[in-house]
C-alpha cells in the first residue's frame, strides 16, 4: 500500500516539473509572464494551422471562391430552389433573363491550356472581338447556353471578327475527363479552355456562372453578361 502511494506522489511531482518546465519556456519566449490559461492556449495553438494557412491550401493566390447558378424568375422558397436546378422546370418557367452590365475596364490578361493542349493568352487576340464565357458542366443554365454558342460560333464569328473562349471552371469540375466528354457529346468546337487554379475566374471576378464577358478590339471590357446568353443578345452585342 506504502508503495502505491509513494509511486504516485513520485508521477504527480514529475507531471508538476514538467508542466512548469513548459510554462518556464513559453513565459520565457513570450517576454512576459502567461498565466495558466494562456499557457495551455498557446499550445494548444501551436498544433492548429491558422485560418489563412488553412484557406490556401495549396493555392496562395485564391481569395475567394463562390460560385453559384443564376436563380431562376420568381422563386418559391426550397421548391424554387430545386426549380433552378432542373433543366425541363427552367423551360416551364421561362429561361433565366440575363442581366446585362456595361463596363469600361481594361480585361486582366491570362494564359491557359485548352482541352487540346495547346495554350491561349487574351492579350495574343487583340484586333478581335473576345467573348469570354465561364461555365461548368454541372451548371444546367451553362448546358443550356452551349448550343446557341456553338452556333453563333459556326455561323456569325467569322464574318464578326469575333473569338469565343469558353473557359471552364475546372478546380470545380470532377476530373477534366469530364469536361472532354461534355465537349464531345454537345459538338463544341470553340476553343474550351481549362481555368484549373480558379485564379481568372476570380481576375474577373465570377460570382454567378454562367457569366459572358465582352471584350473590344482594344482589350477593353464592355460588357458583362450574367445568365444564359441567346443568339438575338450575341448577335445584337458581337455583329456591331
Amino acid at each position: 500500500m506504502r508503495k502505491q502511494l509513494l509511486s504516485a506522489v513520485l508521477t504527480g511531482l514529475i507531471v508538476i516539473v514538467l508542466f512548469i518546465t513548459i510554462y518556464t519556456n513559453m513565459a520565457e519566449s513570450k517576454g512576459t509572464p502567461l498565466t495558466i490559461d494562456e499557457a495551455i492556449q498557446s499550445n494548444l495553438l501551436q498544433e492548429l494551422p491558422s485560418e489563412d494557412e488553412g484557406s490556401r491550401g495549396d493555392n496562395p493566390t485564391i481569395s475567394y471562391r463562390i460560385i453559384e447558378e443564376p436563380v431562376i424568375g420568381d422563386t418559391h422558397g426550397e421548391e424554387g430552389h430545386a426549380h433552378a436546378h432542373d433543366h425541363n422546370d427552367a423551360h416551364e418557367e421561362g429561361s433565366i433573363q440575363p442581366e446585362v452590365r456595361t463596363m469600361n475596364t481594361k480585361a486582366p490578361d491570362f494564359e491557359l491550356k485548352t482541352l487540346a493542349g495547346d495554350t491561349v493568352k487574351l492579350s495574343n487576340l487583340k484586333g478581335k472581338k473576345i467573348f469570354i464565357n465561364f461555365w461548368a458542366t454541372w451548371c444546367p443554365p451553362c448546358v443550356e447556353e452551349m448550343p446557341t454558342i456553338q452556333h453563333f460560333y459556326e455561323s456569325y464569328a467569322k464574318e464578326h471578327n469575333v473569338e469565343i473562349l469558353s473557359v471552364n471552371a475546372t478546380d470545380l469540375e470532377t476530373n477534366k475527363e469530364k469536361v472532354k466528354q461534355f465537349a464531345n457529346k454537345h459538338g463544341i468546337t470553340f476553343p474550351i479552355l481549362l481555368d484549373e487554379g480558379g485564379n481568372t475566374s476570380i481576375a474577373y471576378e465570377v460570382l454567378t456562372i454562367p457569366t459572358s464577358i465582352i471584350v473590344n478590339e482594344e482589350g477593353i471590357i464592355v460588357e458583362q453578361i450574367i445568365g444564359p446568353v441567346t443568339e438575338e443578345l450575341l448577335l445584337e452585342k458581337l455583329s456591331k
